[in-house]
């Protein structure tokens, strides 16, 4: 067991990761880490960050198990703001469009999306400057000059939008300490009751991906250095912030037919899109259309399938590809499947003087991203957890190759959480859903190189010198932790 680290390694480590992050942010993207450019899968997203989705998270709610909660994460490598560096990070206003989809039926197609539309208010001298202009104690504060609201509506298969919340307030970015000295009575007050149960939230919040720095190495080069074990598995994110969209709504608004014990199975995925015109036509006759930008379902799945991000792919490749393609038609697209059933990394690895890749085609890594863990569907772990082929009134005929984060909604909440999930028997864990604290890369690692039909690649990550992570998220709404700021 290696020792924790000291608070001024911790302190060292946090720094680093600080100016490795601000070196990368003045410099361009592509000149980060590795760890870093795991939140940018694609080029497209690169000029467009609020566009850019970094995490999708679905789990049972731990503090109220009937209900079922989904983060979506965008626009990373926020610095935290302070007195001399007053940064501000809204959302995109204008008609952008931050959706988050539920498909129950298992056919790619959303059964449920909820739909954020943002619009800003800024009475700063120009659109310019702090802002805020004094202390902030509340979120109508005369000396709060920039403030957003948002719209919520909810939109079932073949219905017109159903709005569930109007003009609910955002909690803004955090400024200095001493300008927002109660950061969290602010995103309290922006936190907003749904009608029917359930509560939604639009926040900025301390980054909660939990990563080993080493694990980039192996999906991008196929190795972590000459000698992984006397390298840190420090963080750098862990001293930033993102924007999170935090939404909890009861089980039976997600489940077919509103029955999880009889359909127990969801997959939830997140998407930006932007407003758009088409070109070849009269654009004084077209109303207006809409562009998908960003997609996000399981995590990484540009590191897992061509061993990429977006600072090395190529514009227009599989990644910007998978960005803007709808769910549904993953099951069209023949290179996103060849991919899935030939992942990049194991040969990597294997060409790096690493283990040898395991055999294809990799039925395994095809469940685990496009159909969910089933006994019958090629995945290694022998029993059904989470696919929709387990929903009693879904049709299997209809069942269809995409990928989405895939949450089993009977599965207990587990009483000792391991943050490697399924992969070390905490079937409450990634890939059934994902929490916060999930490691996803080690386990996901892991499973690219055959785990759990094959010998355990645990030995690729020895044991750290030191691991710096962010704080742990918690068991309580709305689980992400404050965001950082600097006095």
């Amino acid at each position: 067991m290696p020792r924790p680290p000291s608070r001024r390694t911790r302190r060292l480590a946090l720094a680093t990761a600080g100016s490795l992050l601000t070196a990368s942010a003045l410099a361009g993207p592509g000149l980060g880490t590795s760890a870093a450019g795991g939140h940018v899968d694609a080029p497209g997203v690169i000029a467009d960050p609020q566009a850019n989705i970094t995490d999708v998270y679905a789990f049972t709610s731990p503090d109220d198990p009937a209900m079922v909660t989904v983060i979506a994460d965008v626009q990373p490598f926020q610095l935290p703001a302070g007195t001399a560096t007053p940064l501000n990070y809204p959302f995109a206003a204008g008609g952008a469009r931050y959706e988050i989809h539920v498909d129950s039926h298992g056919t790619g197609r959303p059964d449920l999306t909820y739909r954020w539309t943002f619009r800003t208010e800024d009475r700063r001298l120009f659109g310019a400057g702090p802002i805020a202009t004094g202390r902030v104690r509340s979120l109508t504060d005369p000396a709060l000059r920039f403030r957003q609201t948002y719209t919520l509506e909810r939109i079932r298969a073949g219905r017109a939008p159903q709005t569930l919340v109007k003009d609910a307030p955002v909690a803004p970015t955090r400024q200095s300490a001493a300008v927002m000295p109660d950061y969290g009575a602010l995103r309290g007050q922006a936190t907003t009751a749904l009608p029917g149960g359930g509560r939604a939230l639009a926040t900025q919040a301390a980054e909660s991906f939990q990563a080993d720095a080493r694990v980039f190495g192996y999906f991008i080069a196929g190795t972590a250095g000459p000698v992984p074990g006397y390298l840190p598995a420090a963080n750098p994110l862990a001293a930033i912030n993102v924007s999170s969209l935090i939404l909890q709504v009861p089980k039976s608004e997600v489940a077919l037919n509103g029955d999880a014990a009889r359909n127990p199975v969801v997959g939830v995925w997140a998407t930006v899109s932007r407003p758009g015109a088409d070109l070849a036509g009269d654009l004084r006759t077209q109303e207006a259309t809409y562009r998908q930008v960003g997609r996000l379902g399981n995590p990484h799945i540009g590191f897992a399938l061509w061993g990429s991000f977006g600072a090395t792919a190529k514009p227009g490749g599989p990644e910007d590809r998978f960005n803007a393609r709808p769910a549904e038609q993953d099951h069209n697209d023949r290179d996103f499947l060849a991919s899935a059933l030939d992942p990049a990394p194991p040969h990597k690895i294997e060409a790096a003087g690493g283990r040898r890749a395991p055999a294809g085609p990799r039925t395994d890594i095809r469940a685990l991203f496009l159909s969910g863990i089933g006994k019958d569907n090629g995945a290694k772990f022998g029993f059904d957890l989470n696919t929709q082929a387990m929903n009693a009134d879904a049709d299997p005929n209809s069942l269809a190759w995409a990928d989405e984060l895939r949450l089993n909604l009977t599965t207990p909440v587990t009483a000792a959480p391991d943050r490697l999930g399924v992969l070390a028997g905490d079937l409450q864990g990634y890939p059934n859903g994902r929490r916060p604290n999930d490691m996803i890369d080690n386990s996901l690692l892991r499973m690219l190189e055959g785990e759990p039909g094959g010998p355990s690649a645990a030995g690729l990550l020895p044991k750290p010198l030191f691991d710096v992570q962010p704080k742990p998220a918690s068991d309580v709404f709305p689980y992400l932790n404050l965001p950082h700021a600097l006095p």
